[in-house]
């Protein structure tokens, strides 16, 4: 606790602020006295979240003034020659997303791209009346300041202060996690999928389903969050299997599959396939969609693509045994339980997107806190180490290098 940076005022025992998440975050019924300094460790996550927009932003400024031609020329469009730093964040699979916002589905494989995020982004540009593609960073950074806070009130419950402020350092700072800044529905998949375990740690299990529900509708992966519901609801009432299977509570893990089926249903009505975002990974412009670790380590194919996803892999490595470690504690395993699912899938079928979605698997970070606040030593070097192969992978992404 001596190395938190939070005022002395500020800290409190973990028992306390686990008290403070049921009741100032979850019932919404504080005290006066106690409700505004309940509100304080808002300022942690907000600060950071401002820090790290801030330096982003600068990173894509500078990288498109000093070469503005890396793979992009920074003058075919109009827009972006009137907000290059801005449309720096757009990239790669963005315009799929910004093509669906402004005319909907067109086509079966269109449907890759799941519809909450532009959803989202269309109706932020309807109502505000502001450009399609700032409601897009709109709707991902509001997305992001979001994860963030829940994702931190999630291991302020779990944890210790310094623990779990090193954690969301760690996490904020992880080379790949400049994609929940950009153009991009991983900041809903955070943000849904943690609101979902946090709920279901308070035993809010139908509210748990319905936010898990809605953040499969960002990506599907964040199906494996459920994961956590599960275990969430055998440690609260798993000791009698009728009680279990009686319980209201248990629809918490069928609401999420009706929201998927939902979707499903809209591509059979649309496009005769209830599964065509399924068989659109099949299509020849995606013809590594599937691709695991075997794949990757195996293939005799020495394009830059692939020198690229091996790069990923020692980072990816750290969350990934940040997943693991959670199974240490008892405490952690609702966590553990999505996190390893998460990343065995994503080593499995899922190496073309490895970056981004190793930044997604927020729960291994609470492991990495817990070392970083028990060894001040690898602080720093953890840290700076993060934040620089953050600003070198985000400056390829920013001039369309093949960081996807």
């Amino acid at each position: 606790m001596a190395n938190s940076p939070l005022p002395r005022s500020v800290r409190k025992p973990a028992a306390q602020q686990a008290e403070m998440s049921t009741g100032a975050f979850v019932s919404g019924k504080p005290d006066t006295a106690q409700g505004i300094a309940s509100w304080r460790w808002i300022m942690f996550p907000l600060l950071l979240f401002i820090f790290t927009r801030i330096a982003l932003l600068g990173i894509a400024y500078l990288g498109l003034t000093f070469m503005p031609d890396l793979y992009v020329n920074s003058g075919d469009s109009p827009f972006r020659q009137q907000y290059p730093t801005l449309d720096a964040l757009c990239r790669h699979d963005c315009p799929w997303f910004l093509a669906i916002a402004e005319r909907g589905y067109w086509e079966a494989r269109a449907t890759n791209f799941f519809p909450l995020f532009p959803f989202l982004t269309r109706a932020v540009h309807e109502l505000t009346g502001i450009h399609i593609r700032f409601a897009q960073l709109i709707v991902a950074n509001s997305a992001g300041l979001g994860a963030l806070l829940i994702v931190y009130r999630i291991f302020l419950k779990l944890a210790d202060t310094a623990t779990a402020q090193w954690a969301l350092v760690a996490l904020a700072a992880y080379p790949f996690s400049f994609f929940q800044a950009v153009a991009y529905p991983e900041s809903l998949m955070m943000l849904f999928g943690s609101l979902a375990i946090l709920l279901a740690l308070n035993d809010r299990h139908i509210s748990a389903g319905v936010a898990l529900g809605i953040g499969v509708l960002a990506r599907h992966l964040t199906m494996f969050a459920g994961a956590g519901l599960l275990v969430a609801q055998l440690r609260q009432r798993g000791h009698n299997p009728r009680q279990f299977l009686l319980s209201p509570a248990v629809l918490g893990l069928v609401i999420p599959w009706v929201f998927l089926g939902g979707y499903c249903l809209y591509q059979y009505v649309t496009f005769g396939d209830p599964l065509a975002f399924y068989h659109a990974r099949n299509s020849p412009i995606w013809g590594r969609a599937w691709w695991g670790i075997y794949e990757l380590l195996t293939t005799q194919d020495r394009d830059i693509e692939v020198s690229v996803m091996r790069s990923y892999i020692p980072f990816v490595l750290i969350p990934s045994i940040g997943a693991v470690a959670l199974a240490t504690q008892r405490k952690w395993l609702e966590l553990a339980a999505y996190a390893m699912i998460f990343m065995l899938v994503v080593w499995a079928i899922g190496v073309w997107g490895l970056g981004r979605y190793s930044a997604s698997c927020w729960p291994a970070f609470l492991a990495i806190g817990h070392w970083l606040a028990r060894w001040p030593a690898l602080r720093g070097p953890v840290i700076v180490f993060f934040a620089l192969f953050q600003g070198f992978f985000f400056y390829l992404f920013t001039h369309a290098f093949f960081i996807l």
